[in-house]
């Protein structure tokens, strides 16, 4: 899952057309955290997560999460859109 929060968060931002810097504004973050998550050093903490996923359907980015309730999806999927 980590992996994937990581390929998400990524696939999110590039999705949305925002730089780091813009996405990290834009949740309120540091650019350094968004660069940590999606290399895959850190990974955001649940509340994080949360605020990222609703983010994105915000956005208009759904996540296979929406169909089941279960937030990120585990394993290889990627975000539906």
């Amino acid at each position: 899952m980590d992996d994937n929060m990581s390929d998400f968060i990524r696939h999110l931002r590039r999705q949305l057309g925002m730089t780091q810097e813009e996405f990290a504004h834009s949740l309120g973050i540091t650019v350094g955290t968004v660069n940590r998550w999606e290399n895959g050093r850190f990974r955001p903490s649940k509340l994080a997560r949360a605020t990222i996923l609703d983010f994105a359907r915000r956005h208009g980015v759904a996540t296979q999460g929406d169909a089941d309730n279960h937030g990120m999806p585990a394993g290889p999927e990627k975000p539906i859109h």
